[in-house]
């Protein structure tokens, strides 16, 4: 499925238009986007926004990020020789280089920090805070030897990389506000055969049989994120990260390996015993304990009832009687 996406990401970007990827965490985008940069040995520049409040870094870390604004999007600060200078960001590299700028978390972008994006994919204009202004190339003042003036390089080109907004990710509606100025793409998790030919290229020692497992729980986990039961949609990245454990240390118990991921739902009692209760129908024992130990239901014997004698006779010896019983079981399915 991701190849396919690979040929339509490179179908568009070759047409010169600027890329939008929205999907879930975990799904793939920056590999994806990795992968076309890598095949098209094209450089890329990379920025990350955030805004000012704790943004969920990982589903168990958390981490204080700094709100992003107009002069941290252009100017870069560095400590060089034990003083602070301002070198340009990476999207104004990319602009004078020619460069691919990845834009990654572009939902958490504040909105006039959006604004200024806009501007800048719409009308290929856009003024720095330090007073410098990016034109167009083909812009008369693109010519002048004015080193207030960046003049936009033809190769320059941008890809976004969006969460969907909403529930859990809590971004803003990235594709609504800009989603015209670019082509965008959908990005999913990969279907069942192509998630467990993943997985084996990750852990090649890993059984099939856990592999299959692991793939078919987390499928009805995600449908069951779609229906609203669970608020997480576990994604290929937690899949990939269990089997690269379990390749790395075969003999830790799947049970504990999988408490990695689904740790962070015991907070929730319902949801804990649902992600529970999905994985023991696939064979998964998680918060399986010594203590768990379940004996079949006892079922009482019926009287024993004489119905009939027969007569049986070994060689020469004296006839013996057998007695038959008559039983009848009722086996509840």
């Amino acid at each position: 499925m991701h190849i396919q996406m690979l040929e339509w990401l490179l179908q568009d970007f070759e047409l010169g238009e600027h890329l939008l990827l929205v999907g879930n965490q975990g799904v793939g985008k920056n590999k994806l986007v990795d992968r076309l940069l890598h095949l098209l040995n094209r450089p890329r520049e990379y920025i990350q926004l955030h805004r000012c409040k704790r943004d969920l870094i990982s589903r168990i870390n958390y981490q204080l990020l700094r709100d992003t604004t107009v002069q941290t999007l252009t100017l870069q600060p560095t400590v060089r020789d034990g003083v602070l200078v301002y070198e340009d960001s990476p999207l104004v590299q990319a602009i004078k280089q020619g460069h691919v700028l990845v834009v990654d978390e572009a939902d958490k972008a504040p909105t006039h920090v959006t604004c200024i994006l806009k501007t800048l994919v719409e009308s290929g204009e856009m003024i720095l805070s330090d007073g410098r202004r990016i034109v167009r190339s083909n812009d008369p003042r693109a010519s002048l030897s004015d080193p207030r003036i960046i003049p936009l390089h033809k190769d320059f080109r941008m890809i976004f990389l969006a969460n969907r907004p909403g529930f859990p990710f809590l971004g803003n509606d990235f594709f609504a506000a800009l989603g015209d100025l670019f082509s965008c793409h959908a990005v999913d998790n990969p279907s069942k055969e192509s998630e467990i030919a993943l997985l084996r290229n990750y852990g090649p020692n890993v059984p099939e049989d856990i592999i299959v497992k692991l793939v078919k729980a987390f499928g009805e986990l995600r449908d069951l994120a779609d229906q609203g039961f669970v608020s997480y949609p576990y994604s290929t990245r937690e899949v990939v990260n269990i089997v690269r454990h379990l390749e790395k240390f075969p003999q830790e118990p799947l049970g504990n390996v999988v408490r990695n991921v689904f740790d962070f739902d015991s907070y929730s009692k319902e949801a804990q015993e649902l992600v529970i209760k999905t994985l023991h129908k696939y064979g998964i024992p998680v918060g399986a304990k010594p203590s768990n130990v379940f004996l079949g239901k006892e079922l009482p014997l019926p009287m024993v009832k004489l119905t009939g004698k027969w007569m049986a006779q070994h060689g020469s010896g004296s006839e013996m009687n057998l007695e038959l019983q008559e039983n009848f079981f009722k086996l509840k399915v």
